[in-house]
């Protein structure tokens, strides 16, 4: 059932109003657990919740980070104290699936690099329907193969695609003894996956699925950005050809939610992270990091008010999670 869902649960737009309600409702309603899908509201810009699980017996961050669709690096670095592979069996584990937008609203796809998740922001079907955004871990360029910053957009889409390896990567498996062929056809030894978009981006750079899905959440590819092969699909059949795609690097985000602020940090340095002892240090060289953007919130949000020790000690912890620094003064 949630292949099919997440194929088809948004394609839905040649019907009438009516029954895109009805259809989607069903839908929604059976894969709740398989999207991560938010209505946008206009007083706030914090979407999903955190999660406490128990571990099973035998179950790895592996197996969460499919189970809960998250990140790899994600459930690392939300949970420091556990093991980094294999967390004790019926111990408590977080998973952090709540997440500060990086922006309240856009027409297209945003990818924030500093925190591996791609934000798909949907435009309503007509004037009554409000805005949706959908959220999915990705993997991305490693740092001798980094994906490129800047805005794109979606210049044309391949079901079943042929990977032709570039000759720069012929040579890398070249180099360590391996030979690669100069074409791979659609199927799982396909490192692209069922679908891919390509990217106006000189270089080739595409979002595509992938036959590794344990990358997801991580530093891993040549530039491109993989996604579960569910989460590409429902990206393929909603987002057009032309869609905006806007790569950002955004390791802080500030945000409202019921009058409270919240920040969500992440790590400042490039360092690919494989186990959970990421952490950033506050100095005197860098205390600017978390100041800036919280007084860049205060400059346009001046009735509310800061709790400077919260700032720092999220700053330091960087767990990727939004955690409440602040709130509304109604004085």
């Amino acid at each position: 059932m949630k292949q099919f869902c997440s194929q088809y649960v948004f394609y839905l737009k040649g019907y009438q109003r009516l029954t895109n309600t009805i259809i989607f409702f069903l839908f929604f309603t059976n894969c709740s657990n398989a999207l991560e899908i938010f209505d946008l509201d206009p007083k706030s810009t914090v979407i999903g919740d955190i999660k406490t699980i128990i571990v099973d017996e035998n179950e790895t961050v592996a197996d969460l980070a499919i189970n809960y669709k998250t990140g790899f690096q994600d459930l690392l670095i939300a949970n420091p104290e556990s093991h980094h592979w294999s967390p004790a069996t019926n111990s408590e584990y977080i998973i952090p699936s709540m997440y500060v937008l990086p922006q309240k609203y856009y027409n297209g796809i945003i990818l924030n690099l500093a925190e591996l998740r791609l934000y798909y922001y949907m435009r309503g079907s007509d004037l009554y329907e409000n805005y949706k955004v959908l959220t999915y871990p990705v993997g991305i360029g490693r740092l001798d193969w980094k994906t490129p910053l800047g805005e794109t957009y979606i210049k044309s889409k391949v079901k079943s695609p042929t990977w032709y390896p570039p000759k720069s990567i012929i040579k890398e498996y070249e180099e360590r003894g391996d030979t690669l062929p100069r074409a791979v056809e659609a199927g799982p030894d396909n490192p692209l996956g069922n679908y891919a978009l390509k990217l106006n981006i000189d270089g080739g750079y595409l979002l595509h699925g992938t036959n590794k899905k344990h990358g997801i959440g991580m530093m891993v590819s040549h530039g491109c950005i993989r996604l579960r092969n569910e989460d590409i699909e429902t990206i393929f059949y909603n987002a057009p050809v032309g869609t905006k795609v806007k790569i950002i690097n955004m390791p802080i985000k500030i945000g409202l939610y019921n009058n409270f602020v919240y920040m969500e940090v992440h790590a400042f340095n490039n360092k690919e992270v494989y186990s959970n002892n990421q952490k950033n240090t506050l100095t005197t060289d860098n205390i600017f990091k978390p100041v800036m953007p919280v007084m860049n919130f205060l400059d346009k949000n001046p009735n509310f008010s800061i709790s400077w020790d919260k700032v720092f000690k999220v700053f330091e912890e960087s767990k990727g999670v939004p955690v409440i620094i602040g709130k509304k003064s109604f004085n």
